[in-house]
Order: C-alpha cells, then structure tokens, then sequence
C-alpha cells in the first residue's frame, strides 16, 4: 500500500490559509444565520451545509484573488524570452 504525496510547505500554507479564511466566512454566515426564538438558538440552514458553503466560497475567493493580482502585474506582452537570449546574457 503506496502512502499519500505529502504536501510542499507552499501548499501547506495556502491550505491554512484557505482554512482560515474558510472559517472565517462560515463564523459570518453562522452569525447572520443564527436566531433567537423563545429564548432557545436556532441556526435556520443545516450547518454541515454552511460549512461547505463556506469552503466553497473561500476557494472561488482564493482563485479570483489570485486571477486579480496577475492580470494586475507586470505584463510582457508581445515580448518572448528565448533560452538563447538568456545565454548571450552570460557573455
């Protein structure tokens, strides 16, 4: 029985923080959920359901983000660096 790829610690971090910031989307969505009815607290959605709302959210956030910073990066377009431009460098 082969064990499971471990994970880089890049991927690690992202994964940590897309917990986090999934956590923290489903605390919110709990708060704006919750209500109080005779002095007894009901969370109107299934939590499970909110949970994964929220890890859903999170990832589309996470990829927008991401998709966001690139585009607002520097481009270099209509520019093709060759393997032998870097080489001429060296000389």
């Amino acid at each position: 029985m082969s064990s499971p790829p471990q994970a880089s610690p890049t991927q690690l971090a992202a994964n940590a923080g897309l917990q986090d910031l999934a956590s923290r989307i489903y605390v919110e969505l709990v708060g704006r959920a919750f209500l109080r009815a005779d002095n007894t607290a009901v969370i109107k959605p299934d939590p499970g359901e909110l949970a994964k709302l929220s890890l859903q959210l999170a990832e589309t956030f996470r990829k927008a983000e991401k998709a966001a910073s690139a585009a607002a990066g520097p481009q270099n377009i209509g520019y093709k660096v060759e393997l032998a431009d870097m080489a001429k460098w060296d000389k």
